[in-house]
């Protein structure tokens, strides 16, 4: 009976493993765009320490990446975050010129460290596209979901990097 008992419990550790997250977790979640799955780290920096340096790698679309503030401070880094993730998102709802994009961004904090800036935006939108028929054919239109999405923005004069936060 010991043994039966022990091979149930072995069983079930091995058939749960993974599905309990722990310090540090990352949660993987499904593109709204139909893409492969993402991985989101919740970022862990620690308030003294600088980021490293790095350019997020922007998605191709109609929207350009906004040029980073001169002179940075909480006003304009919440600016540029705010504008950077309305343009990222867009760009990756954006199929055609037939796409119909709508987005709502909000900066959530802005907080100035010791010579950058760390940033908290989140954005929520859809888009449809269509397309033009010829005749009285009717168009299919294609509908993608941009669920709130908050990303945690760390810039400074030579770097601007970008990391997923869920509830935060």
């Amino acid at each position: 009976m010991p043994r039966v008992i022990l091979a149930a419990t072995a069983l079930l550790l091995v058939l749960s493993a993974g599905c309990v997250g722990g310090p540090g977790a990352t949660a993987t979640s499904e593109s709204p765009t139909g893409e492969s799955p993402t991985t989101t780290t919740v970022p862990t920096t620690d308030a003294a320490t600088p980021p490293a340096d790095g350019e997020v790698a922007f998605p191709d679309g109609p929207k350009d990446r906004p040029e980073r503030p001169s002179n940075l401070t909480e006003d304009s880094v919440g600016e540029f975050v705010r504008t950077h993730e309305y343009r990222y998102a867009y760009n990756q709802l954006w199929y055609s010129e037939h796409s119909e994009v709508t987005l709502d961004c909000e900066v959530r904090s802005v907080t100035a460290r010791n010579g950058w800036y760390e940033a908290v935006v989140s954005c929520t939108g859809y888009s449809n596209t269509g397309g033009d028929r010829p005749g009285t054919e009717t168009a299919t239109e294609v509908h993608a979901d941009w669920f709130t999405q908050t990303y945690v923005y760390y810039v400074d004069e030579d770097s601007i990097v970008r990391e997923g936060v869920e509830n935060r």
